[in-house]
Order: structure tokens, then sequence, then C-alpha cells
């Protein structure tokens, strides 16, 4: 089986995108090295998509192709898909997973999908936040350990919490965001710089 990794940016951009939006549903996509092996794919960064309208839309087939350019500029690939649903009891990936998340299957093999566990999302507990499965023929494999490294380390915990506490989330763009005003940057270079920055000083 696969060794999954998630490493600290994309770790907390999807903490941050579920914190910002927590009375709705939100997803986004996981990006990857290409011509990562079978044995082993390190999502490397998360690009927030929706908080309104998750399914696969007009404007979230542009958004994709956007992505991908991007992606494809840098090494990159879309392998991932993660979501965190509206209702706090709810994990289950077939309630997460849309039509987005089968397309990035249809494109990317084998793909991903990420649950964040809203019951355990807070400022004082971000491990064991995420619950990740691989999606074949549009059925979902539950990844355990040893194959699963979704517990970040003390310094992506610290730096996670503290940026919680500084409602960081505010300065998150996703692409409804973008939609409503175009001079938001949907890539979120500063907030990434930022999420290094709190990184680094752990």
């Amino acid at each position: 089986m696969t060794e999954v990794k998630i490493n600290a940016r994309a770790f907390c951009k999807m903490i941050l995108h579920a914190a910002k939006y927590p009375h709705c549903a939100i997803n986004g996509v996981l990006l990857a090295k290409s011509g990562a092996s079978n044995k082993e794919i390190e999502f490397l960064d998360a690009v927030p998509l929706f908080h309104i309208c998750l399914n696969l839309t007009p404007m979230a087939e542009i958004a994709l192709m956007q992505i991908d350019e991007l992606a494809s500029s840098r090494g990159l690939v879309i392998a991932g898909y993660y979501a965190a649903n509206e209702n706090l009891r709810d994990n289950s990936f077939e309630k997460a997973s849309n039509k987005i998340a089968d397309k990035i299957a249809s494109n990317f093999t084998p793909s991903y999908i990420v649950v964040i566990n809203n019951s355990k999302l807070s400022s004082e507990n971000s491990k064991s936040v995420l619950k990740v499965a691989q999606i074949t023929e549009g059925n979902f494999k539950q990844i355990e350990e040893p194959y699963i490294h979704t517990n970040p380390t003390e310094g992506t915990v610290r730096a996670t919490r503290d940026l919680l506490q500084n409602k960081a989330y505010n300065d998150l763009v996703d692409f409804d965001n973008h939609l409503d005003n175009i001079q938001l940057d949907w890539m979120n270079i500063q907030l990434n710089k930022d999420i290094e920055g709190y990184l680094q000083e752990k």
C-alpha cells in the first residue's frame, strides 16, 4: 500500500479553511510532486476551493484548470481532495466526496480524499484530526497506520495552534472569496509565507 504523508503547509491550510467557515461545508485540493512513486506520496500544498457550492460547477472547472496550470509550472499535480462536512458528527468519506473528487480520481491514480474530523478541530486538539482514504473506482479504502502519517509534528501542532489563536484564517482566500473579489489571491502567497514563519519560530 502507498505511504501517505501530509506536510505542514498543507495541514495548516486545511485546518485554517475549516476554521474560517465553521458553519459551512468546505473543500479544496491537494498537490503532490508529479511522478510520485506508487510506494509513497507527500502532499506539499493545499488549495482551498469553496465554502458555498461544493459541486462540480463551471466555476469549479475554471478553478481546477487554473490550479492545474499553477501546479504544472511547479512540478506538482492535483492528487487529492479534502473536505469538511457541515454536520460536525458526519466525517464519512461518502458524504464528503463529490464530482470534484471523482474528476481528480479520473485524472490521477491513485488519488486520495482527506476528511477533516470536525469534532477534533480546535486550537487545543490538532492531532488525529484528519482521515485519509484512497479512491479506487468510486470506492474508498481508508488508510491506517503504518501507511498514513496524518499526525503532525509537535512543531506543526504549535504553529497551527498559534495560527488559529491569531485568527490567521481570516487571511485565507478560497475560490469563493476570489470570485467575489478577483483581487484576492487564491494562491495564498502571503499566507504561505506566514505559515513558514510560524514553523521556523518553533
